[in-house]
């Protein structure tokens, strides 16, 4: 999309996401040239009701709760499995059937119980931090609208903090004050570090649904493999390669969203939900030990 720059020149036009997206990409790989590149580009402004960055937290807690707290559903289930004796195992209380119709019960129970845990809370911790910001800007804006010279005063002294001089804090906050609305909206981050969009009024709902789906669609990968319901240790086994990798492309894009080391990212997301697996199938063995 054509435009121009403020000196008149022509210049593709892009969205903000777009431009963020190339920045960051030029970061990462340590490209000068792609970064002014990148920031040479215009910007159109483009109304929306946030991106997928704004969900990335809701996506990635979502995901990784969901997928580790079900895969320790069948890990504590093939754990307890292979702690039944010969009597258990004869009349059937054990091997690859029941640890399957185990896990499913379980698995699926939990899938879904813990997803609309998850996403009503996101729900309401969204909504009540939109609520919290709502009023605080409203307290703002009637400070501005009755002690304005006040409010200007510790927008001069919060500038000073930061290594300003009296004269230009002072010749900053004049400027921005002119717009009332501007300096709410500089006030709200500056001084009380609040950044949420309030126009939004569908986020809170929107960051819930989100959490609740991540939640199901990453936690179904390990019930997914003992739908046919086949030899345990076998599924077992796929079970954990399958959530392995699913753990590491989730950290993965988490890492790559937040301009980390995918790979690293990858491996921290591999170990920490290996050892929540770990403990889950250790404590359903000894527990089934100490019953038998």
């Amino acid at each position: 999309m054509p435009g121009t720059n403020p000196d008149g020149e022509n210049v593709e036009m892009q969205t903000k996401d777009q431009k963020m997206a190339k920045a960051r990409d030029a970061y990462k790989s340590g490209d000068v040239q792609a970064s002014r590149d990148a920031h040479a580009v215009g910007v159109h402004s483009e109304k929306h009701s946030g991106s997928a960055s704004d969900y990335v937290k809701s996506v990635v807690f979502g995901g990784l709760d969901g997928i580790t707290t079900t895969f320790a559903v069948v890990a504590a289930a093939q754990g307890a499995s292979n702690g039944f004796d010969n009597n258990d195992k004869k009349d059937g209380c054990s091997g690859g059937m029941t640890v399957a119709k185990t896990a499913l019960i379980l698995g699926f129970a939990n899938l879904f119980a813990d997803g609309f845990s998850m996403g009503f809370g996101e729900f309401l911790s969204s909504r009540a931090a939109m609520d919290h910001a709502r009023g605080e800007r409203e307290r703002e804006e009637w400070e501005v609208e009755n002690a304005e010279e006040m409010e200007k005063e510790e927008m001069v002294e919060l500038y000073k903090e930061k290594g300003f001089s009296d004269e230009d804090a002072r010749g900053l906050v004049n400027i921005i004050s002119k717009d009332k609305k501007l300096f709410v909206d500089i006030m709200m981050v500056e001084e009380l570090g609040l950044s949420i969009d309030l126009d939004d009024e569908w986020g809170p709902l929107k960051s819930g649904a989100v959490m609740f789906a991540s939640f199901i669609i990453f936690g179904m990968v390990p019930l997914f493999v003992y739908l046919p319901q086949k030899d345990g240790t076998t599924v077992f086994a796929i079970a954990c390669c399958a959530t392995g990798v699913t753990l590491f492309i989730l950290g993965a894009v988490r890492g790559y969203l937040t301009a980390q080391h995918w790979a690293k990212c990858g491996l921290f997301m591999l170990m920490n939900g290996s050892l929540a697996a770990g403990i889950s199938y250790f404590v359903g063995w000894i527990v089934n030990s100490i019953v038998n």
